[in-house]
């Protein structure tokens, strides 16, 4: 089943809303220094802030901290000290690492005072279904996982990634290649 794609720019949160935020959502909100800048950021952060001004609830998943710290720091290994430690294990055991991963958990402490953990048990979900999808090509398995989650805690899902074209939930983004697939 095609999700259903609704356009941040002139998106209304209401109080009652519960949003799962995706990785790459805050990837844009709090970046890596040496992340790219991107024209989406300011995109995301009008609509954060719309979403907090409307007293809706964004959701974390720990699925999704988990992808943004990881994402962070290896976006500061190679853009920073890739020559320096050209193995990610060799940067990850240096003390260059420990400044990079300091400002990654503290930006990481600031999404988590934003928001509310979801409380789906981990066999609550449907992990065969995500295996068989993720098997078949069809999504990236932490992807399967997120849409599971919307699904049984009837949340929307704010993300810019093109990937989340199928699985019956509701999106929230700027991108026009999913606005375009998921009308």
């Amino acid at each position: 089943m095609r999700n259903k794609a609704y356009d941040l720019s002139s998106y209304s949160f209401s109080s009652d809303e519960q949003i799962l935020v995706d990785t790459n959502v805050w990837l844009y909100l709090f970046p890596a220094p040496t992340g790219s800048s991107n024209k989406l950021a300011a995109q995301y952060s009008t609509a954060f802030s719309n979403l907090v001004s409307a007293k809706a609830q964004p959701v974390l998943d720990p699925i999704v901290l988990s992808e943004y710290l990881n994402r962070y720091v290896r976006i500061e290994w190679e853009g920073n000290y890739k020559s320096r430690h050209p193995k990610f294990k060799d940067f990850r055991n240096s003390s260059d690492f420990s400044t990079v991963a300091s400002v990654a958990e503290a930006f990481s402490k600031k999404i988590l005072s934003f928001c509310q953990i979801h409380s789906i048990p981990a066999n609550e979900l449907d992990l065969n279904q995500a295996l068989a999808d993720f098997s078949a090509g069809k999504v990236d398995f932490n992807d399967a996982i997120l849409v599971d989650i919307c699904k049984k805690r009837n949340l929307k899902l704010m993300t810019n990634d093109g990937d989340f074209q199928n699985g019956g939930i509701k999106v929230l983004t700027s991108n026009p290649r999913l606005l375009r697939a998921c009308p």
